[in-house]
């Protein structure tokens, strides 16, 4: 019989294979192109401390510290340790005073219950996920060391101590439901000799009658219904010796799967006493878990070096420039401080705080009666948070401590219908898997103050390679600002579309510098926005795309020259971890960081009615925030770019050193303390290319390559739990990079002599912030933040304040600032109002500033009102 095949079912199979050869081809695709992108490998930054063997703990000797031993010597300090508790202490044999870990009243502590008390005597906290996504606390007091689950390691110039933390019993679960009849005679009954013990298992061990286990004895299921009699039963199979690979065994001989999972960590420490320095160190890749679980943060040292209620002292906080809380403050009930070390992660934070300025420099310091100490993180940055407490809440101690976040989560809402509510949690999966380190620097004598944790700290950064003096006399700098351009909204016949309007042409500038001159500034240091890529919010900068009616090459060239000759410079400003929303050269599939559920990283500016930074009524006043992944690439090509276009060896960098991206979504995945180290390592390649640096915001890490620091903080956050502002952060840079504060012309609410005496007071060179076009050109934009810079209202203003600053800090530019003093608080306005400071150079002179309305006498010194006085 012959078979034929008709016309339609012929058409029908052709048509399904083309569907599956067309779904194959478009699954090829799709492969092919998410395998085009090449993934930056950046473990090679991953930063860790030299592995040391840890030995038996051996003591040095008893301690002069009741209950503790000595581990570790140098020439000034003794580190001990209690071995029952693992709480240490450090004893300064300059003025022996000694800090602990564990404050030594916490036992009588009328203010903290036990569980704080447990808190109070930890060297280490974390807060996991379990296997459910619940958030749960663990401390190595309670949960280890108090159970004797502490193992001590003595290693060279310190101590290792090794916690296994949380509850290593298996309940009734270490028992197997089942048991051969004979093994349960041989390896059970026959080890028990009290008849009364025997009694006890043959009434709660049976004979087997269900199917498929017949000879076995079987538990009875009813022991689980109280509490002596499994802590009996468990009693028994510890003492003849019963382990899990027994119960692995019998559960498999009753072809049973029993899925036992521990909430179980092991977590090493390590400290080493290095002259008067305590280093701490956490490994991070040889923390150890148990079962389905997630360690999100990292509490440490809580309360070492923590002040009680009877003792006199200050913590010095890095809230913006510096803040200062007096120990006993009566704040108490007021939030405690907390804030992330480079500020808010922008990928996670939809809401910032109006008043909060990022954190740059991990550091935290405590003062108490003649004795100090400071605090800063060595390893993991980018990862910490610096809190601090004043006592009466929980407890009746001042501390101050680090915090480290290991993993970010996200809500996502999953209702499926109206009126259902339901979230599930999604937590970044990796982790960094360096060390985490910190330093604590005991001073004593006359070192013990501020001016002294300024100096320890600044000293290490010099040790480093971080800072480096500056030499000659010269003139202090004058920072301008310059916008060239700016994308604006327009609409033809009703549709929207986006151009590019010039505000400051090189010419205009040009005219400017000339007015500013003629006024008697010198050293201007020209940062020029918006040159290229449309305009202050470019497009990736992979390539130098110049806006033509800015100016050209060589106009640009012949103002740098210009500007050399009198000190200054010429700084093309340019953004690598923010783009336009709507960058027309980003593939953002693979460019654009992302969150843990993988959506966009984006920005919008301030919106004040909603204080929202991911949403914006203006369509183009978004960025999308660059994967730190895709940073060395675009810097591959942006180099010869600009190389090509300018004869310029000057860049500003308006976000490298200002703020820090993370992406957390699977693909391509960089955590927060990579980014840092991936930054670090992108800002030295364009330090080899282009010696000149200005770095905006003046994070830690960026330090290193700065000519200029711009935009570094000058002023404390106006947190309720702060007393006083202080410049510390000034203190640090002082006389090693020049650098200024906020553009005196965009500030709110404050008048060019409020920011004449900031300046006086901190050392931060005036900076501004100037259009050619009036500003009304960008109203109802969301550049119109520029409300004020039309440069014909401030040039006078920035001449007179130039002149009276540079002519008292222009002998003053190589010198540290060794001290600071609040004589007297006014209205107690943290941004420095309400405040007569001094602040003391290296060389004797003093810059007395008075920031109230009345006059302020000081010994046989009277301060007018408003205003300054030098001495020396």
């Amino acid at each position: 019989m012959k078979f034929t095949i008709s016309h339609s079912t012929k058409i029908r199979w052709r048509n399904r294979f083309l569907f599956v050869a067309a779904v194959a081809i478009a699954v090829l695709i799709v492969y092919i192109y998410l395998n085009s992108h090449t993934a930056y490998d950046f473990t090679h930054l991953t930063q860790t401390a030299q592995s040391v063997e840890g030995a038996a703990f051996v003591s040095l000797g008893n301690a002069s510290v009741p209950g503790m031993e000595i581990a570790a010597a140098s020439d000034s300090h003794y580190l001990y340790i209690d071995p029952a508790t693992t709480a240490f202490a450090v004893r300064d044999t300059r003025n022996n005073f000694i800090w602990h870990s564990r404050p030594p009243g916490t036992d009588n502590d009328a203010l903290a219950n036990p569980f704080e008390r447990g808190v109070m005597t930890s060297n280490l906290g974390f807060r996991y996920y379990d296997p459910i996504r619940r958030r749960i606390w663990r401390w190595v007091y309670p949960d280890s060391a108090e159970n004797e689950q502490a193992e001590i390691y003595s290693i060279p110039n310190g101590f290792r101590v090794v916690y296994h933390v949380g509850d290593i019993s298996l309940g009734i679960n270490v028992i197997p439901p089942f048991m051969e009849a004979e093994r349960f005679e041989e390896r059970v009954l026959s080890h028990i000799e009290d008849e009364d013990d025997l009694r006890f298992l043959r009434r709660w061990w049976i004979a087997s009658r269900i199917e498929g286990r017949e000879g076995f004895m079987q538990l009875l299921a009813g022991i689980s219904d109280s509490v002596i009699n499994v802590n009996r039963m468990l009693e028994l199979f510890e003492y003849i010796g019963y382990t899990l690979e027994e119960l692995e065994y019998d559960n498999n001989a009753a072809d049973i799967e029993l899925d036992i999972s521990l909430e179980f960590f092991t977590v090493s420490m390590d400290f080493v006493l290095e002259g008067s320095t305590l280093t701490v160190n956490i490994p991070l890749d040889e923390i150890e878990t148990e079962g389905d679980t997630l360690i999100e943060r990292l509490e440490l040292l809580r309360f070492f070096g923590a002040g009680s209620a009877e003792e006199e002292g200050f913590l010095l906080v890095p809230s913006g420039s510096g803040g200062i809380i007096r120990f006993n403050n009566g704040k108490y009930r007021e939030d405690s401080f907390m804030s992330s070390v480079y500020g808010l992660d922008g990928i996670m934070n939809d809401i910032r705080p109006q008043v909060m300025q990022p954190v740059r420099l991990p550091i935290f310091g405590i003062y108490r009666e003649g004795a100090a100490m400071l605090a800063h993180v060595y390893r993991g940055s980018a990862m910490a948070g610096v809190n601090a407490m004043v006592a009466g809440n929980t407890n009746s101690y001042n501390y101050a401590w680090f915090n480290f976040t290991l993993r970010n989560s996200i809500a996502m809402d999953m209702a499926i219908m109206e009126g259902a509510n339901s979230e599930m949690t999604i937590v970044q999966p990796y982790t960094y898997t360096g060390d985490i380190t910190v330093k604590y620097h005991f001073l004593a004598g006359e070192d013990a103050g501020l001016g002294g944790m300024a100096r320890v700290y600044q000293d290490f950064l010099v040790e480093q390679g971080v800072l480096t003096p500056l030499t000659g006399q010269e003139d202090r700098s004058f920072y301008l600002d310059i916008v060239a351009a700016v994308d604006m909204r327009q609409h033809f016949l009703g549709t929207p579309y986006l151009t590019t309007e010039v505000m400051t042409s090189l010419a205009d500038a040009g005219r400017i510098v000339s007015l500013l001159e003629a006024e008697g500034i010198n050293r201007i240091q020209m940062q020029l926005h918006g040159w290229f890529n449309r305009g202050i919010n470019h497009d990736v900068a992979k390539r130098i795309n110049p806006i033509r009616a800015v100016g050209t090459a060589a106009e640009k060239n012949a103002l740098n020259r210009r500007l050399e000759q009198n000190g200054g410079a010429l700084f093309p400003a340019v953004n690598f971890q923010l783009t336009n929303f709507f960058s027309r050269n980003m593939n953002r599939t693979f460019e654009a960081a992302r969150d843990p559920s993988g959506r966009t990283g984006f920005m919008s500016g301030i919106d004040r009615e909603w204080r929202s930074t991911r949403f914006s009524y203006h369509r183009n006043d978004f960025h999308t925030l660059v994967s730190p992944g895709v940073l060395p690439f675009h810097i591959d090509s942006f180099i010869p770019s600009f190389i090509n276009h300018t004869d310029i060896r000057a860049l500003s960098l308006t976000d490298m050193g200002d703020m820090l991206v993370e992406s957390m979504y699977r693909r391509g995945a960089v955590d927060r303390e990579h980014s840092r180290l991936i930054v670090m390592e992108q800002l030295d390649r364009l330090h080899a290319e282009f010696p000149n640096i200005a770095v905006y915001g003046g994070n830690d890490y960026a330090i290193g390559v700065a000519s200029h620091l711009i935009g570094v903080p000058t002023e404390a956050d106006m947190f309720y739990i702060l007393d006083q502002s202080v410049p510390f952060y000034q203190m640090v840079v002082h006389g090693f990079i020049e650098y200024a504060g906020a553009s005196v012309n965009l500030r709110e609410n404050v008048s060019v002599l409020d920011s004449l005496l900031n300046s006086l007071a901190t050392g931060a060179s005036p900076r501004y912030t100037l259009t050619a076009e009036p500003t009304r050109i960008v109203a109802f934009s969301p550049h119109e933040r520029m409300y004020s810079t039309h440069y014909v209202n401030w040039i006078r203003d920035a001449a007179e304040h130039y002149a009276i600053f540079n002519e008292i800090y222009r002998d003053l530019r190589t010198e540290r600032i060794v001290d600071f003093e609040v004589l007297a608080d006014g209205r107690l306005d943290l941004t420095g109002a309400g405040q007569i400071t001094v602040t003391v150079f290296e060389g004797g002179t003093r810059i007395y500033v008075n920031n109230t309305r009345n006059p302020f006498v000081y010994g046989d010194l009277v301060i007018e009102p408003n205003w300054f006085y030098v001495s020396g």
